[in-house]
């Protein structure tokens, strides 16, 4: 039985991260374990625990709760490690947006729409435990929510709340390729890129569009217990962590062997390009409670880099050079033999956007998310989806 929520704690940064733990606990224990943990952050980040003796029993029971789960689920990556947590709640929060959405394309939108699209909206909020959502998700969390509060209103005034659906958006038709262009021509032999949805337009907030999305979950009307009608709040503002984890990764090279000695030089060697510098990735902040998470899978400490240099691809005379200790015969020097054009610099189509990069990194987390409960097929799609973003 879910202890009664104080007075004082009766706010939406608190209230619904709490009441959506209590529906999901036997179900969903990750979930809820991270419900509880996003509200313990913000109680003792507003200090409202110190308001009276109702406030703190209720956080020391809520603490005491966490430690107990990752006590008793110590094998669940999804409770005790914080990457894979943040994939976890990132796949669940795009699930049961989609869930809902679907119901409402095909206009069979009731009361539970309202409160899935509202459910939703809070498990996006939950992803500022990791920090600051992307600009795609903060327009998935507007759109859940003026769903959420247009059906409800609907359904009070009487209305079918199907009626003001908004409409799907209709795909460009694809611009035929003119099979004469030199540069179509020359693109023949390589696969076509396929088109990606146009973004929705006409409508305030605009519906956020998906080039992709995880794997999806059956319908179930009945997922989320009834709740009290939802009341439209604007998101809370995030409480940076004061800890963060960011593992960097390394790279570790050799210089190439040394040229023979004696040998008179040949053709002169292609200009060598410096080593490019390894891509950073930007660090991702990690949630801090009270209470102390176990890092499991840190990765081992980064190798010292070394830049190493491209190997030489120098061109030799077809006659043999005289063996060193035969004096070469009197003759007259014949002009040394030109440089070879410098071989074309193999480019690659991959891409450096940095949102691509964001997104090609989700797609990986949530494919790590996928492996640790053995959904083989899952992991595979969604690592294609990474690279598929890098332009792989």
């Amino acid at each position: 039985m879910a202890e009664p929520l104080p007075a004082a704690l009766k706010i939406p940064e608190v209230s619904r991260f709490i009441n959506r733990a209590n529906q999901l606990r036997s179900i969903k224990p990750a979930i809820a374990y991270w419900c509880e943990y996003h509200a313990v952050n913000q109680i003792v980040g507003k200090s409202l625990h110190t308001t009276n003796d109702d406030t703190f029993e209720f956080t020391k029971t809520l603490l005491e709760r966490l430690e107990a789960t990752k006590t008793e689920r110590g094998d669940d990556d999804a409770i005790v490690d914080n990457a894979a947590g943040q994939a976890y709640v990132e796949q669940f929060a795009q699930q049961t947006f989609e869930r809902a959405e679907r119901t409402m394309r095909a206009n069979k939108v009731t009361r539970q729409t309202a409160d899935t699209f509202d459910a939703a909206a809070t498990f996006f909020d939950l992803t500022r435990e990791w920090g600051e959502p992307d600009p795609e998700v903060i327009k998935k969390i507007k759109f859940a929510k003026w769903n959420a509060a247009r059906i409800l209103k609907a359904i009070r005034e009487g209305k079918d709340p199907n009626e003001t659906n908004p409409n799907a958006p209709e795909p460009e038709p694809e611009v035929a390729l003119d099979p004469s262009d030199p540069e179509v021509q020359v693109l023949s032999g390589a696969p076509r890129a396929s088109v990606e949805g146009v973004p929705d337009a006409g409508e305030p907030p605009s519906v956020p569009t998906f080039t992709d999305a995880p794997p999806r979950i059956p319908d179930d009307p009945g997922y989320f217990p009834p709740q009290p009608e939802y009341q439209p709040q604007a998101p809370e503002p995030f409480v940076p962590s004061p800890l963060s984890q960011s593992p960097t990764p390394g790279l570790s090279g050799g210089p190439p062997p040394p040229p023979p000695v004696g040998l008179p030089p040949a053709v002169s060697p292609v200009p060598e390009s410096p080593a490019q510098p390894a891509t950073q990735i930007p660090p991702q902040p990690s949630p801090q409670i009270p209470t102390k998470l176990p890092s499991q899978f840190a990765p081992p400490p980064p190798e010292p880099f070394t830049p190493s240099a491209p190997p030489s691809w120098t061109t030799t005379p077809s006659a043999p050079y005289p063996a060193a200790s035969i004096p070469p015969p009197v003759i007259r020097q014949a002009p040394p033999p030109q440089p070879s054009a410098p071989a074309p610099v193999q480019t690659t189509g991959f891409t450096t956007d940095q949102r691509d990069i964001n997104q090609a990194q989700k797609h990986a987390k949530w494919a790590i998310s996928a492996l640790n409960f053995e959904d083989v097929p899952t992991a595979v799609q969604e690592l294609r989806n990474a690279l598929r973003m890098l332009g792989a």
